[in-house]
């Protein structure tokens, strides 16, 4: 039951990694982010403090401006923390749980229950293939560079699902006519941090999409033999960076957002800073 429980945050975020870049047809642009921060306890009570909290800006130019959440829930010595900021062309997002040992130094039970934060973040817009003095049907094409930066906790996964930390991220640059397009998905389990371009061939007179999603998360139940706490930090962002063939060729998104705007630096941001001064004060102990 408590692999399950720990494994329900990653295969949604995997869901949302399928889906994020196909709104409804209607919808030209949309930032959308949902935190979920969740303390349970078992034993010595039973009681759980979880909350949920969404974001969503359809068509609206307020995406194009950084929107920042954050939430946290505390519960029988257990915390769980998300943060989220992002506009379009850029997603952050930070997640830690923290719980303590089920047992004392003589393997009585002093508490049970676990505690687990995530976030789920993604933005679409909608570009005219346009401008640069250029005729209808002039071939050209746009190039998206995509940075990511970020890092988990050591060890990342225990046996068990006891504790685990994810973090997942995904662009896709789509010819809306012909419906070709290039993607990459990205885990931090297995692949490094970078910078990484990917070209998509299109003409003049058509429309563009652009998609990104970031989804991060920890888990740490009072089982955990491996550690105390679990965090995902990417407050250093998922960067969307998009580049013309063409000088002059628009760039600019139906929410008004431009993308040829440069990435902010990875090495600037320390989102986690403020949801983990308080967890990361707490020792990282191997029961007894």
């Amino acid at each position: 039951m408590l692999l399950q429980h720990a494994l329900r945050p990653r295969a949604a975020a995997f869901a949302l990694l399928l889906a994020c870049s196909l709104p409804a047809a209607a919808i030209d642009s949309q930032l959308y982010a949902t935190l979920l921060v969740n303390t349970t306890a078992f034993y010595p009570v039973s009681d759980v403090a979880s909350r949920r909290t969404d974001l969503n800006l359809i068509d609206d130019p307020r995406a194009g401006q950084l929107q920042t959440l954050a939430d946290s829930t505390t519960l029988s010595g257990g915390t769980a923390t998300a943060h989220f900021e992002g506009r379009m062309g850029l997603l952050r997002a930070s997640a830690a749980s923290s719980f303590p040992y089920c047992c004392d130094a003589l393997g009585r039970r002093v508490v049970q229950g676990y505690a687990d934060a995530s976030v789920q973040g993604r933005f679409y817009d909608s570009i005219a293939v346009s401008g640069a003095g250029l005729a209808a049907g002039t071939p050209v094409s746009y190039t998206v560079n995509f940075s990511i930066d970020g890092a988990l906790s050591n060890p990342s996964f225990e046996m068990g699902g006891f504790l685990t930390a994810y973090g997942i991220a995904e662009v896709r640059l789509r010819d809306m006519s012909s419906f070709a397009e290039v993607n990459k998905s990205w885990d931090a389990s297995r692949d490094a941090p970078g910078v990484f371009s990917l070209r998509l061939d299109t003409f003049v007179g058509r429309t563009i999409s652009l998609s990104g999603m970031l989804a991060v998360g920890a888990s740490v139940s009072d089982y955990a033999q491996l550690g105390r706490t679990a965090w995902a930090d990417f407050g250093h962002s998922a960067g969307y960076q998009l580049v013309p063939s063409v000088t002059g060729l628009n760039t600019v998104g139906a929410s008004g957002y431009d993308f040829a705007t440069p990435v902010p630096e990875p090495g600037s941001w320390a989102l986690m800073a403020v949801g983990l001064l308080g967890i990361g004060m707490l020792r990282r102990r191997r029961p007894s």
